[in-house]
């Protein structure tokens, strides 16, 4: 089913594989879905999909600034994920490079995949946000929230994603006319852990800014270093 150029999906096996068959023709720019069986993640992880309780969404773009920034576009996603959720009275802290958080608990996560050549390319931008809670309740090792735990009104997903792809559509103007600072900042009103010790492997320390690329800094006892990509916690008792 198609509603302001979203493609509705009951189920699928990956919505950002679904949205990837209309880079070319266009003819779909958001595909969404109510349950995936084979939802991916980060780093070959799987993205827990059950149905009816989350949106399940690909939105592609296709960018008028350089591919080396293509890192960016998550961050670019968080924001847009944050203020969706804002609009319902629900604030959340954004954890680079892709992930939302509510207090200690996952919310939605985000995976960018891009694709072409560096004058001419794409991103499918695709997000799982929890709205509401399973029956059976979260994996035993799963620390995630649905937003039903904190919203009581009415979550709509046409309404949901149709904000939400609204949002990514304005940041994505605001990129190309002004460039990161004012999505950095953006971001920065809402990061997760910006005093607090944290750690990617072996490599301790503070968070020290991002780059013009979307790449953490990372500020030790031995200088700063930089990560492109991968995961970063908080030190525990610190």
């Amino acid at each position: 089913m198609a509603d302001d150029s979203i493609l509705w999906l009951e189920s699928c096996q990956s919505t950002n594989d679904e949205a990837a068959k209309y880079v070319s023709s266009r003819d779909y720019l958001t595909v969404a879905a109510g349950q995936q069986s084979k939802g991916r993640g980060r780093m070959g992880r799987t993205w827990h999909s059950p149905p009816g309780s989350g949106l399940y969404l690909s939105h592609i773009v296709f960018p008028r600034f350089s591919q080396k920034i293509c890192g960016v576009i998550p961050l670019l996603a968080g924001v847009a994920v944050a203020e969706t959720c804002e609009s319902l009275g629900v604030s959340v802290q954004l954890k680079w490079p892709n992930d939302i958080f509510i207090g200690s608990r996952k919310l939605a996560g985000i995976l960018c995949e891009t694709q072409g050549q560096p004058s001419q390319w794409n991103a499918i931008i695709g997000i799982g946000l929890n709205l509401r809670t399973p029956q059976s309740g979260w994996p035993g090792d799963l620390p995630a929230i649905a937003l039903d735990s904190i919203y009581e009104g009415e979550l709509s997903k046409r309404w949901i994603a149709r904000h939400l792809v609204r949002r990514i559509e304005n940041r994505m103007i605001e990129l190309e006319l002004h460039g990161t600072e004012p999505l950095f900042e953006s971001w920065y009103e809402r990061a997760f852990a910006l005093d607090t010790p944290i750690r990617r492997g072996n490599l301790e320390g503070t968070f020290a800014g991002l780059t013009p690329r979307g790449a953490l800094m990372i500020r030790t006892t031995g200088g700063t270093e930089t990560i492109e990509a991968g995961d970063i916690e908080v030190v525990p008792g610190k």
